[in-house]
């Protein structure tokens, strides 16, 4: 593997990630209804609706490409971070990195016990989680805009594009 690209899979299952969760953004909202039509019916079979089955669907493979992505996270070696760049950053963009992780992998469990169980307090986390990410993402992508603009590591952001 080159120094400062990741490898093919690496590549293709962060961007499989990123869109798929950007799918799922936008029908978040047909799966709080179908929960809350659930939880006020309470019968097995009822909320589920086309936009929450899509969304469960969904949910379940983010889920397992995120238990996929980390198998080879820790597995394979990854691009150090360019040397000129700060402990701090560094150890920022690790706790960021991580919490991907553990909120991808985390949620779909969320949701899952909440719509079986059904649990209220399952999808509050599950909720909440959802709020986390999106901040994880806009972090996420203001960190990698930052190395690409400001601090001139031009290589960070191309590490994660094919060619």
């Amino acid at each position: 593997m080159s120094d400062t690209k990741y490898t093919a899979p690496h590549m293709l299952l962060h961007w499989a990630v990123a869109v798929l969760v950007g799918v799922q953004i936008i029908f978040a909202d047909a799966m709080g209804a179908a929960f809350d039509s659930k939880i006020e019916n309470v019968e097995i079979g009822i909320g589920w609706t086309t936009g929450a089955i899509f969304h469960a669907i969904l949910g379940i493979t983010i889920g397992l490409l995120m238990v996929w992505r980390l198998g080879l996270r820790l597995t394979t070696d990854i691009p150090p971070p360019p040397q000129e760049t700060s402990g701090l950053i560094q150890a920022v963009s690790r706790a960021t990195h991580w919490l991907f992780y553990a909120v991808l992998i985390g949620m779909p469990i969320a949701g899952a016990l909440a719509w079986f169980i059904p649990s209220e307090t399952m999808a509050e986390l599950h909720d909440i989680t959802g709020k986390v990410l999106l901040a994880l993402i806009a972090f996420h992508i203001a960190g990698a805009l930052y190395h690409h603009f400001i601090a001139g590591d031009k290589a960070v952001l191309r590490r994660m594009l094919p060619r």
